[in-house]
């Protein structure tokens, strides 16, 4: 698989980087309120719940190059539109931010989805391409955040012009420079049979470890989710420091993501996926209570939250190898878009949560909470799963 993949999944993921700290951030400077912010968290989210499952239809059916282009043009398109706009009012701000954000959210999934099945239709090495998918990932939330932070005082719309660009190269690259070839024959299924809509979710629910990964992914989705569109307001309210310190906690997680790579990549020789999935789950649960025990240290916060993107990272990679063995090739887009709409269903709900809270910070605390049960609970059940998987293959090589 040639290194090049990676460098446009680096421009893409940097450009949905930078744009993942202007919403909040712009947002929150602009109207000053945690409404607006949950309304902007909840409209980011809340059009994936339609488009999502049609993504993973298509990417199927016309192939990766088609809706890679289209995607990138769709979000050249938003970018240039909140360049270009004059704002009247904060609902204005709130909705357009929160419509252009899902566009750039819908593109990142379109993106991601892609590149697992060009890794599974290309890659003789899928755990170390899955991991440096996931390093590039993690790079793009130092990046994307730092530009921010660095260039903001210019004016947001001038950085504007940076993801942009970035979108036009990879959708050059897509549209000129891909093509599929060396396919790992080895990764496809002869079976073409096609499997329903409707019998794709019943594909995900009869499966108990596709089932556990979801809620240990909508676990982690509503706490990620909450910093995200409120961390603003934590900074601003319990933290009593300015609002540009919410780019810090992006840039520092970016960087324990980066090297959250390399640890599962040299754990990965060592350690079986049952004992990297209850690192994961005991990380991501124990630096997550101590970001809700110590609220008002910014250090703390931010030190806590990015060693809960080490374990997400381990999450991450093991949940993306059990999609790829367990899941038929000829409909893995489709069904991994189901399973990314199921785990993201619960971000728009925290948006209207939020938009309705009236602008307590306690509401934020307590789903912080709910969020960290759901992981632990969701993460010993996927845990109790993969061990009987285990003993069930014990003598198959493939399955560790």
């Amino acid at each position: 698989m040639r290194i090049i993949f990676f460098y446009m999944l680096f421009f893409v993921l940097t450009a949905d980087g930078l744009m993942v700290f202007l919403t909040p951030v712009i947002v929150y400077q602009l109207t000053t309120s945690i409404e607006y912010s949950g309304l902007t968290y909840a409209l980011w989210w809340l059009p994936r719940l339609f488009l999502i499952p049609l993504i993973g239809k298509y990417i199927d059916g016309l192939g990766i190059r088609p809706i890679a282009v289209v995607s990138d043009a769709c979000k050249i398109v938003g970018c240039l539109f909140l360049l270009l706009t004059h704002f009247t009012s904060d609902l204005m701000i709130a909705i357009s931010f929160g419509l252009i954000g899902s566009l750039i959210s819908i593109g990142n999934s379109q993106t991601l989805i892609s590149y697992e099945k060009i890794i599974a239709l290309i890659s003789h090495h899928k755990e170390h391409h899955i991991n440096l998918m996931s390093r590039m990932d993690f790079l793009g939330m130092v990046i994307g955040p730092l530009l921010g932070i660095v260039l903001i005082d210019f004016g947001y719309k001038y950085l504007l012009v940076i993801p942009c660009l970035f979108y036009f190269i990879n959708a050059i690259f897509f549209l000129f420079f891909y093509a599929r070839k060396e396919i790992n024959t080895e990764n496809i299924n002869n079976s073409e049979e096609k499997i329903f809509f409707t019998k794709k979710f019943i594909y995900i629910f009869s499966s108990p470890i596709l089932l556990f990964s979801v809620f240990i992914a909508i676990g982690n989705n509503m706490f990620d989710g909450l910093i995200e569109s409120s961390g603003t307001a934590l900074i601003v309210q319990v933290m009593n420091l300015p609002i540009k310190y919410y780019g810090f906690i992006d840039i520092v997680a970016g960087i324990f993501g980066v090297l959250g790579t390399y640890l599962y990549s040299y754990l990965n020789q060592y350690t079986s996926r049952v004992w990297l999935t209850i690192i994961s789950i005991a990380t991501i649960t124990i630096s997550s209570s101590l970001l809700v025990f110590f609220q008002s240290s910014i250090i703390i916060f931010i030190i806590c939250y990015a060693v809960s993107i080490i374990g997400k990272v381990f999450s991450g990679n093991v949940l993306r190898i059990l999609r790829m063995e367990i899941i038929p090739i000829n409909q893995l887009a489709s069904i991994s878009s189901l399973i990314i709409l199921l785990n993201q269903m619960i971000l728009p709900i925290v948006g209207g949560l939020l938009f309705f809270s009236t602008g307590e910070v306690t509401t934020i605390y307590t789903l912080m909470v709910i969020a960290i049960g759901i992981t632990l609970i969701s993460g010993g059940l996927l845990v109790i799963r993969l061990k009987k998987r285990r003993r069930y293959h014990k003598k198959s090589p493939s399955i560790k």
